[in-house]
């Protein structure tokens, strides 16, 4: 049954998950975060950025679709290079960018990349509408919270569908986090959600064919967000099942409605972030940790090309069927070789590390040598993210090793450290860096988002 009009939208059912969620989101306090998790927040604000800006000359597409297109009204900044366009082509362009390196950060139990969606949408809403640090951060969470909690127990079955659960999943972050940052109220938040699940898309094609669409989806999915929030707060409405119905997003995407009920469970009081991992290596969050052993196990031992007779990479078998993970070539681009299990250790090998450069190194034929000595098996017994490895050498030995625990969780003072060790992929001075990473550390106390936006732009000089 409908109730009564509030706030100029008709409120949805009392019972619909958006309802639910919308209310929490919009109700929760500033307090109501915990200094914990504001901290873990601000890691990721900084990874994110970070690797964003590192990744400006690989980005070459969305900022001039937005500053083409979406260039009025000047609401909001470009990071890559400083420009002012609208929120969304803002929105769009930064969240592309950030996830352009595959470096963005990850929640393993949804299969996706909340950050960068989440981020972008907060930004340029939080810098269009003149909110504060701490009003701009505790949306973040807001939005890391729907989002993971919305895809945390469906993403094996989007994936099995053909979904990419990262594509599917951002537009949710992006709304919550323009819609809390509009002040929207329940109903309109709820209005908002239920848009955006018809704006929802993504497929996985795109890791099979190392096609150039993967940055795109998660950019929509940012602008999306933010035309959800303001349609609502404009008066648009929507199903109010839209999630759970029994056409709605969990049936449409995943096949199956049961499990939804656990969404909204423990909301504001059990937080998602202490899940989120960041990436120090720009290949795929199933990789981090593999790659990482084998790298070390390859200095360690010094070992070449000549050495390696054979390399079994043992992973959960969701991991190791995801699309793109087992793929020995050959290979149309480096969207494909960041995915490639055979390729990132074919590449530690012959590099003792991984690059955005190296991994387009698509014909290089030591690395493809290397790639078909590697087996990828599977084995329930594992859990996902984390991974044996069994390495067969030419004089007869054998190498073991285990990613025993999931990989990607510093603290602030190490994000930083990581922060500054990319100031030469980033372009700028030391200084510039640092003065990044302190607008960073203080944002809950910032009166608006001025000074992160200097020195973001001061990263760009």
């Amino acid at each position: 049954m409908f109730i009564r009009m509030l706030g100029g939208s008709r409120k949805v059912e009392a019972n619909s998950l958006s309802h639910e969620l919308g209310e929490m989101v919009s109700g929760l306090p500033l307090q109501a975060v915990p200094p914990l998790v504001l901290a873990r927040a601000k890691v990721s604000l900084l990874h994110n950025i970070a690797v964003g800006l590192a990744g400006r000359r690989l980005e070459r597409v969305a900022h001039v679709a937005a500053q083409t297109h979406w260039a009025q009204p000047a609401e909001a900044t470009l990071l890559c290079n400083g420009a002012r366009v609208n929120a969304e082509g803002a929105a769009l362009a930064n969240a592309a960018l950030m996830n352009i390196r595959s470096q963005d950060d990850t929640h393993a139990p949804s299969t996706s990349h909340p950050g960068s969606p989440t981020i972008g949408a907060a930004l340029a809403m939080a810098e269009s509408c003149g909110r504060s640090g701490l009003e701009f951060l505790v949306a973040v969470v807001l939005g890391y919270e729907t989002l993971c909690r919305i895809g945390r127990d469906f993403d094996d079955q989007f994936t099995a569908r053909g979904f990419r659960a990262a594509a599917l999943l951002g537009g949710f972050g992006a709304t919550v986090a323009a819609a809390r940052l509009l002040r929207l109220n329940g109903a309109q938040t709820a209005h908002a959600l239920g848009l955006q699940v018809n704006f929802a898309g993504g497929v996985a094609q795109v890791w099979r064919e190392g096609s150039a669409e993967a940055a795109w989806q998660i950019g929509m999915g940012a602008r999306n967000g933010i035309v959800s929030a303001r349609a609502a707060a404009c008066g648009a409405t929507s199903a109010a099942q839209a999630l759970e119905g029994q056409a709605g997003f969990f049936q449409a995407f995943a096949g199956q409605r049961t499990g939804w009920e656990q969404v909204s469970q423990d909301f504001g009081t059990a937080w998602v972030f202490p899940e989120i991992t960041v990436k120090a290596l720009p290949v795929c969050a199933i990789l981090q940790g593999p790659a990482a052993l084998f790298i070390d196990l390859v200095r360690q031992h010094d070992l070449h090309a000549a050495d390696i007779a054979g390399i079994t990479l043992t992973l959960n078998p969701y991991e190791a069927d995801y699309p793109g993970i087992d793929n020995a070539g050959p290979f149309a681009s480096a969207i494909a070789t960041k995915l490639s299990a055979q390729f990132c250790l074919g590449l530690a090998v012959t590099d003792r590390r991984i690059t955005p450069d190296s991994l387009a190194r698509v014909t290089d034929e030591q690395v493809l040598a290397l790639a078909r000595l590697v087996t990828v098996e599977r084995d329930q017994t594992v859990v996902p993210r984390l991974s044996r490895l069994a390495v067969r050498l030419t004089n007869g030995q054998a190498l073991h090793g285990a990613v025993e625990a999931p990989v990607g969780k510093p603290d602030f003072s190490a994000c930083a450290d990581f922060v500054m060790s990319l100031a030469p992929e980033i372009g700028a001075r030391d200084a510039a860096v640092s003065q990044l990473i302190a607008a960073v550390a203080v944002i809950d106390s910032a009166p608006d988002l001025k000074p992160l936006i200097a020195a973001c732009a001061g990263c760009t000089e």
